[in-house]
């Protein structure tokens, strides 16, 4: 069993980079809190998503505050996405305690780690591009109001039951199927993840999931990298950016089979 000074070092590691991925590319502490948890601490695989689903809230609203006081945030998506988004984080919560996640980690791990390949080598615009030339996302841009909250709902109960707080998943969202800018789209997913998150955390709390002083201690520590990473996300090249997002999304879904079957 590991001392308490080693847990606390652990968590600080893990928090910062969840602070550096959410802050810098709307991803999520569970890639980087989920694995730590269980591996190197010993939580349940319930443990670890409720706690790092509390974090994911806490670095989703502060870096969101960032990109908002920057104008890099639409609150009109925000409210709509953020309603049904909760509504799916409950339910998505309280099934995991009795369902395993392996399905679903693989098909993120998987389309995280594809997103991030292309990502890396062509930028977001071309692959924004290439999707629109090869499907037909008309019915979804017309009908905006009835994608929020199918999106919505659905991210959200992804969000719940994995552990993945959701800002990734709407930030693609809002990317490729209604056409926004890879800085609004960031900003705007992180207010959205701060509801979602949270949503999902009380859901978890209520099952005994959330293990409230290590997400604290790794929260402090994520609140650091996500201003850190933020600040650098809100100033670099659009086109670079994508690259760095491309990255971080490679990693994530890299890190997320490992744990699964490792």
């Amino acid at each position: 069993m590991i001392d308490d000074y080693a847990i606390t070092i652990i968590l600080i590691i893990s928090g910062f980079g969840s602070g550096i991925s959410v802050g810098t590319a709307s991803g999520t502490s569970g890639s980087f809190l989920i694995p730590s948890l269980t591996i190197f601490i010993g939580y349940s695989i319930h443990q670890a998503i409720g706690t790092s689903l509390l974090v994911d809230c806490i670095i989703g609203g502060v870096a969101g505050l960032i990109f908002l006081k920057n104008g890099n945030v639409d609150m009109r998506p925000a409210f709509l996405l953020a309603v049904t988004g909760v509504i799916g984080a409950i339910l998505g919560s309280r099934f995991t305690s009795g369902a395993s996640p392996l399905g679903l980690g693989v098909f993120i791990g998987l389309f995280l780690i594809i997103i991030g390949a292309n990502f890396i080598m062509t930028g977001v615009q071309r692959n924004v591009d290439f999707v629109k030339e090869r499907i037909n996302l008309k019915l979804f841009k017309d009908n905006r109001t009835l994608s929020f909250v199918i999106f919505g709902f659905i991210i959200g109960l992804a969000s719940g039951f994995s552990g993945i707080g959701g800002g990734g998943m709407v930030a693609l969202f809002l990317i490729f199927i209604l056409g926004y800018d890879i800085h609004t789209a960031i900003g705007t997913s992180l207010i959205i993840m701060f509801f979602i998150a949270g949503s999902g955390t009380i859901g978890h709390f209520l099952n005994n999931e959330v293990i409230v002083s290590a997400a604290l201690i790794a929260g402090c520590a994520a609140v650091v990298g996500a201003i850190s990473g933020s600040l650098v996300a809100n100033k670099v090249d659009e086109n670079k950016l994508g690259r760095l997002i491309g990255v971080i999304f490679l990693v994530l879904g890299i890190a997320l089979l490992l744990n699964i079957f490792f």
